[in-house]
């Protein structure tokens, strides 16, 4: 009994060894993608009348195959996000005045995901870490005045000097993967990203928080470079 017993573990022993070397000779899996962002501004300073900003987020991700149909996906991403902000409109005599605030910020994204397949269906979920690249805040004041309406234009410096620089929060996504050809696979994939710090670097005086929102749909290809195996597509 004691001998069987034995033979059995070192058979299972050889087994998941034989497992774990045919997963670790599989070679990473690169891909590319162009998303639409809808990104917008939550947080402890309600926002009233806000639209969201629908931007570009273009990028790149390698998933690194651990076992079975788990992954580890390492992602770059340029991420366009922000808000609008429409102020309540104001009637100074028979002038009527009504301001637009954009918040716009340029993010070099860092994404590091668990993914999980499950047939065609993925999904995903980990930290991301973010370093702003570049800012800007507008404001625009239409002025009508019985049959004239006047457009002045500016901009906000306050906002870019107490950007803050960097961001870190949690992402989740799911997705739906299917091959087009022996060494292509077509994707599309839907993610929402919230940021854990504010936007704006907070003085004494200052106890407003606005943090990062995006909801982001994505469109891409993987490239297999081991299809042969049949380890990345369970069909």
């Amino acid at each position: 009994m004691r001998n069987k017993t034995l033979l059995i573990i070192l058979l299972a022993l050889i087994a998941a060894n034989c497992s774990a070397q045919k997963h670790s000779a599989q070679k990473p899996i690169f891909g590319i993608s162009m998303g639409a962002n809808f990104a917008n501004l939550i947080g402890t300073d309600k926002i009233q009348d806000s639209k969201p900003r629908i931007a570009m987020c273009p990028g790149i991700n390698v998933d690194i195959p651990l076992v079975y149909d788990t992954y580890l996906e390492i992602g770059a991403y340029y991420s366009q996000q922000g808000v609008a902000v429409k102020t309540d409109e104001i009637t100074r005599g028979s002038v009527r005045e009504k301001e637009t605030i954009t918040k716009y910020v340029d993010y070099l994204q860092v994404p590091l995901f668990w993914k999980q397949s499950f047939g065609d269906i993925y999904t995903k979920i980990g930290p991301f870490a973010s370093m702003a690249l570049q800012a800007s805040s507008d404001w625009k004041k239409d002025s009508i005045a019985r049959d004239t309406m006047s457009v002045h234009r500016g901009s906000y410096n306050s906002f870019i000097n107490k950007l803050r620089k960097y961001d870190v929060g949690a992402a989740f996504a799911v997705g739906y993967q299917s091959s087009i050809s022996r060494s292509l696979d077509i994707f599309i994939d839907l993610s929402y990203k919230i940021g854990f710090f504010s936007v704006e670097e907070k003085t004494d005086a200052q106890k407003k928080v606005l943090r990062n929102q995006v909801f982001c749909v994505s469109v891409g290809v993987y490239f297999q470079q081991n299809r042969h195996s049949k380890t990345y597509r369970r069909r």
